[in-house]
This record gives structure tokens, sequence and C-alpha cells, in this order.
């Protein structure tokens, strides 16, 4: 029988490429599997096949190569991972992925295990539409059941007559209306989830311009009581999917303290980067050691950790890495990335120090200058 060398990567973007940068850090070699022949992870990876996520000798080929696989983002269809975890072992499972990449399917999957959310209301039909025209309570936003992520597929609406026109403009036949926070703050938990015990990242506190996470800083300053309701409600999640690999659990917590799960991401995160230099070991680093089935590890906060995201509106046109800061406690992260465009994320830096209002005052200079120099 042929020896299985390889780990499977479906996807090839950003959280690919960190992945496979860990996995050959810890001498392992990785087969990605992306329909983008320019994809980050592709250029680096032992494999790429070059296919579609349904294409039967790519999948053959994962199966006849690996023992295990993953993946980087929640838009692979489940129906490849319900093909492949016939024959191998596949982090995370099926059913994780097709109730996260359905708003709606998470939504009810949290109502019924009593998690708290914002309030929503499911838009599948113009009747349903109708329906829910007396709401008194705006602001609300309208979202694309399926396929949105940072911000698309999704608008703000204060009033019935705007979601009605957002409605009809977003053009898909399946929406989740969920009604706008009165935020305090928004903060995420990487869970890293073995098959014998789950190992919290420190929760981070995000900031997002336009839809898009712009910063992350850890750790979140947040009470004791509300740290220990997160890891509550992400230990809850994760038993109840069964659940091995990277999970990252959003979280909205409100100006009255209430804290209500905003989504969940199967896969390392963004809000997670930090982690690479910030801790003893880095989401990604446990993303190998599930896979190959290694004893958990704690994952200590080395020093407080300030992220940010770099976009391609930060390009304009020439190549900012002339530009890049260079500093101690500073390190740049770009994702081979061939074409800047807006909102696009090419790269993210992070900044750790012992003090966590000095790493953001840092970064907040360097992310100024960048922008400046464009």
């Amino acid at each position: 029988m042929q020896e299985k060398k390889f780990i499977a990567m479906l996807g090839g973007g950003q959280l690919g490429l960190m992945f496979t940068e860990s996995a050959h850090k810890m001498g392992e070699k990785v087969i990605v599997l992306d329909p983008d022949k320019d994809c980050p992870a592709g250029k680096i990876a032992d494999r790429f096949l070059n296919t579609d996520y349904l294409n039967t000798n790519s999948l053959n080929t994962l199966i006849e190569n690996c023992d295990v696989c993953t993946t980087e983002f929640e838009n692979i269809p489940y129906k490849t991972l319900e093909i492949l975890e016939k024959k191998i072992k596949v982090y995370p499972n099926s059913n994780a992925l097709k109730i996260s990449q359905n708003r709606i399917l998470e939504k009810n999957f949290m109502q019924n295990l009593k998690i708290p959310t914002t309030n929503f209301y499911i838009i599948n039909s113009e009747n349903d539409l109708s329906e829910i025209k007396n709401i008194n309570d705006w602001p609300y936003i309208i979202k694309t059941s399926t396929f949105g992520y940072d911000g698309k597929g999704q608008a703000v609406v204060n009033n019935f007559k705007e979601l009605n026109k957002a409605y009809k403009n977003l053009k898909s036949d399946s929406f989740i209306l969920e009604k706008k926070v009165n935020l305090k703050m928004e903060v995420s938990q990487v869970a890293c989830c073995y098959p014998d015990g789950i190992v919290l990242l420190p929760i981070s506190e995000n900031t997002h311009i336009n839809n898009i996470l712009h910063k992350s800083k850890v750790p979140a300053e947040i009470s004791i009581n509300s740290e220990e309701e997160i890891h509550k409600i992400t230990t809850t999640i994760t038993k109840s999917l069964n659940y091995i690999g990277i999970l990252c659990v959003e979280f909205f917590i409100s100006k009255s303290g209430d804290i209500m799960v905003n989504e969940i991401a199967p896969r390392t995160h963004n809000s997670g980067h930090y982690s690479i230099e910030g801790c003893s070991e880095s989401q990604f680093d446990h993303q190998v050691r599930i896979l190959k089935n290694l004893e958990p590890k704690k994952s200590s906060l080395l020093k407080p950790s300030v992220m940010v995201n770099l976009l391609g509106d930060l390009w304009s046109n020439k190549e900012l890495e002339k530009n890049l800061i260079d500093s101690d406690g500073v390190f740049y992260h770009l994702y081979n990335k061939n074409i800047p465009k807006n909102g696009r994320k090419m790269g993210h830096f992070t900044v750790i120090n012992d003090s966590l209002n000095m790493a953001n005052k840092i970064a907040d200079d360097i992310f100024l200058k960048l922008k400046d120099e464009k």
C-alpha cells in the first residue's frame, strides 16, 4: 500500500498559505486543492491540484495520498467533505461546514442550544417579507443566507422601504434579517479542538472598517465574567458539533453587557493571526497538531499583541513592500497575491509589546504612515 505522506488542504488562500508554512516548519508536507491557479498556498504547497473542489480525479488523488484533510474557508462545498470523509479523516466534518455556511441553519442551531443571538427573521419569499412590515425596532441588517463574508451580501436597513429595496438589490432567494446590536465591542474566540481536549486562545477585541476586520487587540479588555461566559458558550458549540479542528466564534457585546454569538467560522480566523508571534503556539500550529493527532499544547500569550490588516487599498498601483516600516516587535506577513484590490486582504502586521496601549499606538502609527504613503 502507498504511504500517505501528505496533509490535504481544501482552499489555497492566505489561511491555507499560513497553515502550509506551519506544516513545513513542523516537517509535514501539504497538498493544496484550489480552482484559482494563482492562489497563495498553491505557490508553496508540496503538491498543488488546480481544479474544482468536486473534481473526481483530484479527490481521488487526495484519498490516495493523504489520511487527513482540512479546509481553509467555509464556502467549500460540504458535499466535497462528504465524499472525502467516507475514505479519510476530515476536520472539520461536513455537518459543521453545512451549518456554518448557511446563516439560517447557524441561527437555528444557536437557538436550539439556547445560545443568545440578536433577534432575527427568516425571509425566503416576498410573502415572508410582507409579514414583517410592522417591525418597529429598526435598524436591522439584511444578509444573504449563504456566501456572504467581509460585508458582502448584506445591507443596513432603517425602515421597511429600505428593507424592500435591499431585498431586491441583493438578488438572492434566501435571507436573514438581524436586529442591529447597540454595540460596545466585538470579540472573537478561537478554539483549537483536539479529539481529547479544547485549547482556547486568548480572546481578541476586534475593530471593523466597512465590515472588514481592521484590527484585533489581545488581550480583549473585558471582565472575567464575560471571559468565562464566552468560554462556556464556545465549548458548548464545539461539543454540540462534535468538532475537531479550529473553530472561531465571533461575539457581540452590547452596551448593556449582553453577550451574543454573531457567527461561527469552521477554520483558522483573521482575528487569530496575532497568535503567530503573540502566542507560544499559533492557531496554525494547533491546526497541524490536530491533523497529526498530536497532544494538545497550551497557547500562552507571550506579550500583548495588536494585529492590523493590510488591504489592497493601501497599494494604490505601487509596491507597498517598499514602504513597510521596520521596528522592534513588528512582524509583517504578505500573502503572495498578485493583484491588489480595494477591500482585498493582501497581508497583515502584528505588533507585540509589554504594554497593550503601546502596541496599539505603534500599530496605529504604522497604519497611518502606510495610508499616507499611498
